[in-house]
């Protein structure tokens, strides 16, 4: 997905996620255990999928998103040409701090991850208000 905007942005190195493989660490597991709330809004025939977490998790680290977005697409049955992941954060204020997923999908599979801090004002307030109007999943 096409993106430009002044922001911090890390590239997915080859790292694995050791942890992600064990039983019952997952992103349908995440949700059940109250870490994550799922919840999708559509404009424009994307579809943004928000991740609301409070702190960091493991799960939403460079080293784990490939997979993490996979199960996120499969869980919520969205199609990975369509879709948006965005991690949202709640700070110790209450307020949000937007994260987006990017990444490639080469052969049925999730590649080139990489992860970017929404930063722009513009796009803070385009992000909380897309957020704002999504329905939990």
């Amino acid at each position: 997905m096409p993106h430009s905007q002044s922001a911090q942005q890390q590239n997915r190195s080859s790292d694995l996620c050791p942890s992600h493989n064990l039983k019952g660490f997952d992103v349908a597991s995440a949700v059940a255990r109250g870490e994550f709330v799922l919840s999708l809004s559509t404009m424009l025939g994307c579809d943004y999928i928000f991740v609301s977490h409070k702190g960091p998790h493991e799960l939403l680290q460079l080293k784990c998103a490939d997979k993490t977005i996979r199960e996120l697409l499969d869980l919520l049955d969205t199609s990975p040409h369509q879709s948006m992941i965005v991690g949202a954060d709640e700070i110790t204020n209450g307020q949000l701090t937007f994260t987006r997923y990017d990444y490639a999908w080469e052969n049925r599979q999730v590649a080139k991850v990489s992860v970017t801090s929404i930063t722009n004002a513009d796009q803070i307030d385009f992000m909380q208000m897309m957020f704002d109007c999504s329905t939990s999943c």
